[in-house]
């Protein structure tokens, strides 16, 4: 929804810090949809299959993740466009709340969700590309995966331009060989396979979970479903961050909603709930099912694609964040400068790619995404909150886009992500709860941690 925008509000404005205004509308679209398809949607629709138990279900989870989802951007689409600045929702949390609450969003970012899931997904492709190098013992995944981590910080740093053009392309890839998957799936005339030859025993399914079921599921679906708000990170070199930002963010989320729905409906229709439970390897079956051994492939291939293409995405986004505190007296100012031609947060980049790595040799558990669940919603929520705050607290600024039906819309999705924070505390309860307390006691030292760099940046 728009509001109206007078002609010096609409117009490109000059970046700030030293950035350089470089990125289109398409750049930004496709860095939103390339920090979110990850190697989620290629083994949490198995976790969701286990959670439900029911074909409906399973969709009925995945689309309420993707009115979540879209709910989100229509809330990032008004702050982004009203607050278009390098660093995006550590902005807008510090204009609302103040610079605690900012601070441990970022904090939490710097430590646990950007590295977290960072590494993460590193590991899963370097695990994925033993498919074309059988020869790759297990041992070297630790080593490839922190490989592609050190060749994309130096991607990033070398440009924003260069970042940008590696992970779109990677994001196109992927795109079309989801295109494939779904067009295979849907296709399929025959009835859905009850078990897949060589799968494994059976694991317990929850019998008639009902809504409670799909409550659960939002987790690794949400888990598959975040990223739309990265784009905000990058406002500073976004042309026309005012129309633009909203745009991407609107338009990315609703590619990859339709993307996830589509793939899962093809899944649910090769495979039966509880055939996707048993097999790890659903994806790569269910595809080999529908177009032969060429199936295979294409999964391996939109694997490959898919996780290498968001860890270019992650890499390029959240040092912006890292950056913006450093600059704001918030952090190690070492971290604040811009490469003097590049103008890129060198320093950032290559801080945050070295903890991801750190992170890529420490044993991890499903715990993570449990871990990143929770640490993520928690601020996802606050920015709902903070559409209401603003609007009241600072009602002169421009707001090119206004989040439709408010107050409620923010307000249901700051309940909403809520009720995803208890979901995770829930699932964390039946395995990762260890990791969780780390990574919620990782969130505490913030406090200190911002103390210590307030008080020093009031001395200044």
């Amino acid at each position: 929804m728009k509001a109206p925008v007078d002609a010096r509000a609409a117009a490109d404005e000059p970046a700030e810090g030293g950035y350089l205004r470089v990125l289109s509308l398409l750049d930004a679209t496709l860095l939103v949809v390339g920090c979110i398809i990850g190697g989620g949607i290629f083994f949490n629709p198995q976790k969701v299959a286990q959670l439900t138990g029911d074909a409906s279900a399973s969709l009925l989870a995945w689309g309420a993740g993707g009115a979540l989802a879209l709910a989100g951007a229509l809330v990032y689409a008004e702050l982004g466009g009203a607050y278009p600045r390098a660093g995006g929702v550590y902005v807008y949390l510090r204009e609302a709340f103040g610079r605690l609450p900012a601070f441990l969003f970022a904090w939490s970012v710097l430590l646990i969700i950007a590295p977290g899931a960072l590494a993460l997904i590193a590991i899963f492709f370097a695990q994925n590309l033993r498919t074309f190098v059988p020869t790759l013992g297990a041992g070297a995944e630790r080593w490839i995966a922190s490989g592609v981590i050190v060749l994309l910080a130096l991607v990033n740093a070398r440009g924003v331009v260069l970042g940008s053009r590696v992970q779109g392309l990677f994001t196109l890839g992927k795109l079309a060989a989801f295109v494939m998957i779904a067009v295979a799936g849907l296709c399929w005339s025959g009835s859905p396979l009850e078990r897949f030859d060589d799968s494994a025993a059976q694991p317990p399914v929850i019998p008639d979970a009902g809504l409670a079921g799909v409550w659960l599921a939002l987790v690794p679906i949400l888990f598959t479903y975040g990223g739309w708000q990265n784009a905000t990170f990058v406002a500073a070199e976004i042309r026309e961050p005012r129309r633009n930002v909203p745009r991407a963010m609107l338009i990315g989320t609703g590619i990859v909603v339709l993307v996830y729905l589509s793939v899962n409906a093809a899944f649910l229709r090769i495979a039966t709930p509880d055939a996707i439970a048993a097999e790890p390897r659903f994806a790569t079956l269910a595809t080999e099912a529908a177009l032969g051994p060429i199936g295979a492939r294409i999964v391996s291939i939109g694997i490959l694609l898919s996780t290498f293409g968001i860890c270019a995405a992650i890499l390029l986004a959240n040092p912006r964040l890292v950056q913006a505190i450093a600059a704001d007296g918030c952090f190690f100012r070492a971290l604040a400068p811009l490469h003097a031609t590049r103008r890129t947060p060198a320093r950032a980049i290559l801080a945050l790619g070295a903890w991801s790595i750190a992170l890529v040799w420490v044993p991890q558990t499903g715990g993570l995404t449990d871990a990143v669940v929770f640490a993520d919603w928690v601020f996802f929520g606050l920015c709902g909150l903070a559409v209401i705050v603003l609007r009241r607290k600072q009602p002169g600024v421009s707001r090119p886009y206004l989040c439709p039906l408010y107050p409620w819309l923010p307000l249901g999705f700051s309940l909403a992500a809520l009720a995803v924070v208890v979901a995770a505390l829930r699932n964390a309860a039946e395995g990762g709860l260890l990791l969780l307390c780390v990574g919620a006691g990782l969130l505490a030292l913030g406090v200190p941690v911002w103390a210590l760099f307030e008080s020093r940046r009031r001395r200044t």
